[in-house]
Parts: C-alpha cells; sequence; structure tokens
C-alpha cells in the first residue's frame, strides 16, 4: 500500500517507517554526543564529535524534508540542544576518551549502514546525491577516528595464537 500524493513520488509504509525511525535514532545519537563532548578531553576527538552531529543534523534535515514530501511530519524531540549543560564531571562518573571512541565508533558506523540502505531504496537523483554525500561523511568520519583511535592507543592489539 502507499500513500497518494500528487506529482510527488511516493514512497511506501515500510519506508516511511524507515525514515522516521531513523530521525528518532539520529536525534538519540545527537543527545548523547553533546554529552560525549562534555566528558572527552582530547580535542582531536571533540572536533570528530562536532563533524558527526552536524552530519546527523543534515541527514535529519534531509530526512524530515522527504517526510513532509509525503505528507507525513517527523517525530519531534523534546530537547532543546543549545541548551543541553552539564555540571562538572568528577571521579567515576566520567567517560574516558576510550570509551568515548568506542561508542562513537559504533555509531558512526551504524549510521554508514543506515544512509547506504537509503541510498539504495532511494530513485530520485536529488536524494541519491545526498545520500551519496553524507555515506562518504560518514565513511570519512569514521576513517579519521579509527587513525585517531590507533594514534592514541585507544584501540587494542589483536592476539593471534
Amino acid at each position: 500500500m502507499e500513500l497518494v500524493n500528487e506529482n510527488l513520488a511516493t514512497l511506501r509504509f515500510k519506508e516511511i517507517f524507515k525514515l522516521w525511525t531513523q530521525i528518532g535514532v539520529n536525534n538519540g545519537y545527537i543527545a548523547s554526543n553533546h554529552a560525549f563532548f562534555k566528558h572527552a578531553v582530547d580535542k582531536n576527538l571533540k572536533a570528530i564529535i562536532v563533524d558527526f552531529v552536524k552530519c546527523l543534523k543534515e541527514e535529519n534535515k534531509h530526512l524530515t524534508a522527504l517526510l513532509k514530501e509525503n505528507g507525513v511530519l517527523a517525530p519531534s524531540t523534546s530537547i532543546d540542544y543549545s541548551k543541553l549543560r552539564m555540571g562538572n564531571i568528577q571521579g567515576k562518573a566520567a567517560i574516558n576518551d576510550t570509551d568515548i571512541s568506542t561508542i562513537l565508533s559504533m555509531n558512526i558506523a551504524s549510521s554508514l549502514i543506515s544512509v547506504s540502505q537509503a541510498f539504495e531504496i532511494s530513485v530520485k537523483k536529488k536524494h541519491t546525491a545526498k545520500y551519496g554525500k553524507l555515506h562518504m561523511r560518514y565513511a570519512i568520519l569514521g576513517a579519521k577516528l579509527i587513525r585517531l583511535s590507533n594514534d592514541k592507543g585507544w584501540l587494542l592489539a589483536s592476539t593471534t595464537m
């Protein structure tokens, strides 16, 4: 079953659900990355976090427009990211850069996979171009994070038997 919308490419319900869900996931990543930024010590790690948040916001803007074209409202967020503040973080409550790097790597990989899946099903040129651009940005961010993690010794060496 498809939504009918005159003069627009229509999305199937499963595509709409995928887009809607991805916006929610991205909102969660944005919120957690604000916390990671507050905890991170390494300035290069902070720069990657900021770049990742920019990519997520750009992706959400694109996904929201796609949903709007098909007459669907995007999920809202109750968090005002500009006002997100954390107090002084002390002792065991702090998240170290190694843990942030690990979680950030998983989140970037998840975003890369999600954009790849959207890229695969997109049919309009403008959408495939946007997904291609986002795909490359996530891939580059992931590569930067791997390089930084390796340089800082945050990656565990594999053991061979």
